[in-house]
């Protein structure tokens, strides 16, 4: 139970070494259903309190038998894991949940996960990790506003206090699952997730020609408020289209979030980052934020935007590291670290200069 806090250092960084070189390999939910979780939570052992027994023990053990096909989650747990991401297919993959019931009050727990392929072997996992936390910014809200195909959207908050993020490689389609083993100095509980993984992602995946599409432009409209829901927009970020970028044969940075209507709200926090890493290596990439619709600037009528619509994208934020043969070299749905971002750039901005 003392070395929890050790865990959590360990774990922020293994998380960020492990992903990198992993996302060099091959990789929807309604846009509005971004933390809808996808996957049916199944507890496997709940226990407030101390004693000896932690998250280390008989992993194989608490996963046999039919544990897996328990369809409701006790009413009693203290943290439920929620998954964040929904575009699961067969490769590697950046899973992230969050924990609801997880106060703001709490220190987050430290959460150890272990990878089940459930069609295949249910007692042995896959891999076993400590899941990376990133916090909210709890000064990030959500605007009041309404959609084109009338449903409206009030200043509701996604579940949880931040999203615990792991690197993993889904090798199969079918039915997998995690064992999510959260551990704090008062309480450490055991929750499972079971969830779906496709042949074929539905957006654009690592090792795919990115799709050269319009985006509109600064030249396109009089104010950057047409293009996007930043209130403090950087205008380098509007000054090309995707298909024009992508015919310049040079890296681009390419970020599709709506600062100001992402339920997640992790689209500001996302962008923000993506501006700080594009202004470092802006002479070396191009940058793109493409607003997830098309007229930010009237909040009671929000229409997606072409280009996000045709890029496939379930949900948002997304962002895409694009190499200069227009070869997408890391993905990204969901919350990201400039730290992340950073790496992945300098990554492709190497390459290309080697």
């Amino acid at each position: 139970m003392q070395l929890h806090g050790i865990f959590k250092r360990f774990s922020q960084r293994l998380s960020i070494v492990l992903l990198l070189p992993l996302m060099l390999a091959p990789r929807r939910s309604l846009i509005h259903a971004a933390w809808i979780m996808l996957a049916v939570a199944t507890v496997a052992s709940a226990c407030n309190g101390g004693g000896d027994s932690g998250p280390a023990e008989g992993v194989a053990d608490r996963a046999a038998g039919t544990e897996w096909n328990v369809v409701e989650a006790d009413r009693d747990v203290r943290w439920l894991p929620v998954l964040a991401t929904q575009d699961l297919a067969v490769g590697v993959k950046r899973i992230a949940f969050s924990l609801d019931g997880l106060k703001l009050s709490e220190q987050p727990p430290t959460v150890r996960v272990s990878l089940f392929a459930l069609d295949l072997d249910r007692e042995t996992p896959r891999s076993v990790q400590y899941a990376r936390f990133i916090a909210y910014d709890p000064s990030v809200g959500i605007a009041a506003h309404g959609h084109a195909d009338s449903s409206v959207t009030d200043r509701a908050l996604p579940v949880g206090r931040g999203v615990y993020v792991i690197p993993v490689r889904l090798e199969s389609a079918g039915l997998w699952g995690l064992l999510v083993e959260m551990t704090s100095d008062e309480a450490e509980e055991s929750v499972r997730l079971r969830f779906s993984v496709r042949e074929r992602q539905a957006a654009p995946g690592v090792g795919e020609r990115a799709p050269a599409v319009h985006s509109r432009t600064r030249s396109d409209v009089a104010s950057l408020a047409e293009l996007t829901s930043d209130p403090d927009p950087e205008p380098g970020l509007y000054a090309v289209s995707i298909a024009e970028a992508l015919d310049q044969n040079r890296p681009l940075l390419l970020t599709f979030a709506t600062p100001a209507f992402c339920h997640s709200r992790t689209c500001a926090p996302v962008l923000a980052a993506v501006k700080s890493v594009w202004r470092e290596f802006s002479d070396e990439i191009n940058g793109i934020h493409v607003e997830v619709f098309e007229n930010p600037d009237n909040p009671t009528l929000l229409v997606e935007s072409e280009a996000f619509v045709a890029w496939r994208l379930p949900s948002e934020p997304w962002v895409f590291v694009i190499d200069g043969a227009g070869v997408i070299r890391y993905a990204f749905e969901g919350a990201v670290t400039e730290e992340e971002l950073r790496s992945a750039v300098e990554w492709v901005v190497q390459e290309a200069g080697g």
